[in-house]
């Protein structure tokens, strides 16, 4: 009975590999909180949303991904005005849409089960009324539960490269750190 249980996971570890090939086209929802400081002159507060997005992506070798990354932003919008000589502020939830672009070399691993990666990517990421251009690099691996689905969980860190702020000279932007938790399926290819 052992001997039939050992041999049956090990056929299944063999058959649950990552079997992504040149040409696959890939689709991933994932999603994200995160926070950053921001310097108006002299106050400093910090921002807090979340992102929800999908990503597609082609394989053009069986290690290298490019795609697009539209995403919806969600994020507390502060209202806040006097009423009988107090201060009432009220929280609503906003949302935006932005989009960006990345690439990603993926280290294919004997067992193909897990599978690092690393890559970079530009992002438009809207706020409101203001926007801004971040780029940056990220990391991550991806478990496969099958040989096309996977759960993916990666970090970035994006740099600021321009935004729409009204008076940029006052405003520093800090760099924007995510944990991003997903899950992706590779779809093949797709004629």
């Amino acid at each position: 009975m052992k001997k039939t249980l050992l041999i049956a996971a090990t056929i299944i570890s063999f058959a649950v590999q990552a079997q992504q090939e040149k040409g696959d086209l890939a689709i991933q929802f994932s999603g994200n909180y995160y926070s950053q400081k921001i310097d108006f002159g002299p106050t400093e507060f910090k921002s807090f949303a979340g992102n929800v997005y999908l990503k597609v992506g082609k394989f053009f070798t069986e290690n290298i991904e490019l795609g697009v990354k539209p995403n919806v932003s969600f994020f507390p919008e502060v209202d806040s005005k006097i009423v009988d000589g107090k201060i009432v502020s009220k929280q609503k939830l906003k949302s935006n849409v932005g989009f960006g672009v990345y690439g990603t070399y993926s280290f294919l691993t004997a067992d193909a089960k897990f599978m690092p990666y690393a890559g970079a990517e530009i992002s438009y990421v809207p706020s409101g009324d203001e926007s801004t251009v971040n780029l940056g690099p990220y990391a991550g691996v991806k478990y496969f539960l099958t040989e096309k689905v996977n759960i993916d969980g990666n970090m970035s860190y994006l740099i600021n490269l321009g935004s729409s702020y009204a008076n940029q000279s006052d405003i520093s932007i800090g760099g924007l750190f995510t944990f991003n938790i997903g899950v992706g399926v590779i779809l093949g290819k797709l004629n």
